[in-house]
């Protein structure tokens, strides 16, 4: 995994393969938010998402038909480990490796509160060079972060987690979604809609929801990722330029409004 980390900054920016998207999927695993039971079945739901027709549908609607994820686990300030380095997912082949990858997936002991703004300063630096870091392999217009919150911190610091969200708004992530799971998911959803989502694509601002760690996460999760995946590859790169025909009707109205009269105030007619 270290590798995978040390290997990101090599590539050059001529070597980066154009993608719609780039996903961080960013999931907490504090020991006091799930259990190992749970953990299982979060891995299995991405899994599952992943592999899904409605995500690979959604993949398949960009221009280019492709994105680039890396999933991320997330506890304390220090704890950050790379899962799954980044990978081009295009089909349905490439779906199931990374599939395979996240059910193969071992916990990384995390046993105290949650650090939400270190886990956000992470993912922002994760992105390469559209966030100011080194280049990843891969280059978008859109950069999301998916972030799958089982707790809060024991001490909750609003202002610094808000202060992560905001510069990484900043430096070029576009929208950040939650979704929280585990035990007290409405607390948990309440405080990441009001410190953690942030952003917009394709007209779409960034949301928090919840669901319970079961058999329906999969559905759930694969839900989400669709909606994201396909915002990312359908969001303009650009705004359009005027045409030539609209500049025309501007330029002929103005000058109507240039010959129209002035009109003359009812006190000073004849």
């Amino acid at each position: 995994m270290s590798l995978g980390i040390a290997m990101a900054g090599l590539y050059s920016q001529a070597d980066a393969a154009a993608v719609d998207s780039e996903l961080v999927l960013l999931v907490d695993i504090t020991q006091r938010g799930l259990n190992n039971h749970e953990f299982e079945d979060v891995m299995q739901g991405y899994a599952s998402a992943m592999t899904s027709s409605q995500v690979l549908d959604s993949i398949g609607s960009g221009a280019t038909g492709k994105i680039a994820v890396s999933l991320v686990f997330y506890g304390n300030s220090l704890t950050h480990v790379v899962g799954i380095p980044w990978m081009m997912i295009s089909n349905a082949t490439e779906a199931q490796q990374f599939a395979d990858m996240a059910r193969n997936l071992s916990r990384p002991v995390s046993n105290t509160s949650p650090s939400i703004e270190t886990a956000i300063d992470f993912a922002m630096g994760h992105f390469g060079s559209e966030t100011g870091g080194s280049g990843n392999g891969f280059e978008s217009d859109v950069q999301i972060v998916e972030v799958v919150a089982a707790s809060l911190p024991t001490l909750p610091n609003p202002d610094a987690v808000q202060d992560s969200r905001d510069g990484a708004l900043a430096t070029g992530v576009d929208v950040i979604n939650a979704v929280a799971i585990g035990n007290s998911t409405r607390d948990i959803k309440n405080f990441f809609e009001d410190n953690v989502v942030g952003g917009a694509i394709a007209g779409n601002q960034g949301s928090a929801t919840a669901s319970k760690a079961n058999n329906s996460l999969a559905n759930f999760l694969a839900s989400d990722l669709a909606k994201s995946i396909e915002d990312g590859g359908t969001a303009p790169s650009s705004v359009p330029e005027p045409s030539s025909a609209v500049l025309g009707s501007v330029a002929i109205l103005l000058l109507l409004r240039r010959r129209r009269p002035l009109a003359v105030p009812r006190s000073h007619r004849p």
